[in-house]
Protein backbone atom coordinates (compact mmCIF):
# COMPACT_ATOMS: atom_id res chain seq x y z
CA UNK A 1 0.00 0.00 0.00
CA UNK A 2 2.58 2.53 0.93
CA UNK A 3 4.49 2.34 -3.24
CA UNK A 4 0.42 2.92 -4.41
CA UNK A 5 0.27 5.76 -1.76
CA UNK A 6 3.87 7.21 -2.84
CA UNK A 7 3.25 6.73 -6.53
CA UNK A 8 0.32 8.58 -6.32
CA UNK A 9 1.72 11.06 -4.30
CA UNK A 10 4.21 11.27 -6.86
CA UNK A 11 2.10 11.36 -9.52
CA UNK A 12 -0.38 14.12 -8.91
CA UNK A 13 2.97 16.34 -7.95
CA UNK A 14 4.28 15.78 -11.21
CA UNK A 15 1.31 16.71 -13.08
CA UNK A 16 0.63 19.97 -11.59
CA UNK A 17 4.46 20.77 -11.78
CA UNK A 18 4.26 19.76 -15.61
CA UNK A 19 1.06 21.23 -16.59
CA UNK A 20 1.38 24.69 -15.04
CA UNK A 21 4.40 25.26 -17.96
CA UNK A 22 2.23 23.93 -21.00
CA UNK A 23 0.78 27.29 -22.58
CA UNK A 24 -3.04 28.09 -22.81
CA UNK A 25 -2.28 27.90 -26.81
CA UNK A 26 -1.03 24.39 -26.42
CA UNK A 27 -3.63 23.34 -23.93
CA UNK A 28 -6.14 24.36 -27.14
CA UNK A 29 -4.71 23.23 -30.18
CA UNK A 30 -3.61 19.88 -28.62
CA UNK A 31 -7.10 18.74 -26.44
CA UNK A 32 -5.47 15.87 -26.12
CA UNK A 33 -2.52 17.03 -24.18
CA UNK A 34 -3.54 16.14 -20.78
CA UNK A 35 -3.77 12.38 -21.68
CA UNK A 36 -0.81 12.48 -23.32
CA UNK A 37 0.97 13.63 -19.98
CA UNK A 38 -0.77 11.55 -17.70
CA UNK A 39 0.94 8.87 -20.33
CA UNK A 40 4.09 9.83 -20.04
CA UNK A 41 3.98 10.71 -16.43
CA UNK A 42 2.66 7.11 -15.76
CA UNK A 43 5.40 5.15 -17.91
CA UNK A 44 7.88 7.45 -16.42
CA UNK A 45 6.94 5.93 -12.90
CA UNK A 46 6.34 2.32 -13.89
CA UNK A 47 10.13 2.89 -15.13
CA UNK A 48 10.52 3.88 -11.28
CA UNK A 49 10.99 7.24 -11.55
CA UNK A 50 10.66 8.26 -8.16
CA UNK A 51 11.29 12.23 -8.39
CA UNK A 52 8.67 14.40 -9.24
CA UNK A 53 10.52 17.25 -10.71
CA UNK A 54 12.26 14.96 -13.09
CA UNK A 55 9.42 13.11 -13.91
CA UNK A 56 7.41 16.23 -14.56
CA UNK A 57 10.78 17.80 -16.90
CA UNK A 58 10.70 14.35 -18.62
CA UNK A 59 6.98 14.58 -19.40
CA UNK A 60 7.51 18.20 -20.64
CA UNK A 61 10.08 17.35 -23.02
CA UNK A 62 8.03 14.01 -24.33
CA UNK A 63 4.98 16.58 -25.20
CA UNK A 64 7.41 19.21 -26.99
CA UNK A 65 9.30 16.08 -28.94
CA UNK A 66 5.80 15.15 -29.87
CA UNK A 67 3.73 18.76 -30.67
CA UNK A 68 3.31 20.15 -33.77
CA UNK A 69 3.68 23.43 -31.70
CA UNK A 70 7.12 23.99 -30.28
CA UNK A 71 7.27 25.39 -26.58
Amino acid sequence: MVGIKRNLELYILAYKLAWKYISEDHKREQPNIARHLYDTIERLLKQGGTDAVFIASEALKDIERTSAIPF
